[in-house]
């Protein structure tokens, strides 16, 4: 009965794993996995050493303007649930003025 559950258990992970990693990757080799509309907050996921930041930068502060926002704020990098990868937040502000 136990080598049922963890059969289906490994199965399981498996196609959620594979889920995961076909979200598609932006020309910059980064991936919007998540976007919180009431924080304004939007979620990648790449791998540090094929990233291009200029592009990954260049998408969120254009996302962020689609809103209305000209600040955007990057949160602590996490390390990602796949091997390899990583995620961080970024949220869309308004940038303070005198």
């Amino acid at each position: 009965m136990s080598y049922n559950k963890a059969l289906w258990a490994g199965i399981a992970f498996s196609i959620s794993t594979l889920v995961v990693g076909c979200a598609k990757q932006q020309i910059g080799g980064f991936t919007e996995i998540d976007h919180d509309k009431v924080a304004h907050t939007y979620q990648f996921r790449y791998q540090p050493h094929q990233l291009d930041r200029a592009a990954l930068n260049a998408y969120i502060t254009q996302r962020c303007v689609q809103q209305g926002f000209d600040k955007v704020d990057p949160l602590p990098e996490e390390a990602g649930t796949l091997p390899g990868y990583t995620t961080r937040w970024f949220q869309c502000n308004y940038e303070v003025k005198s």
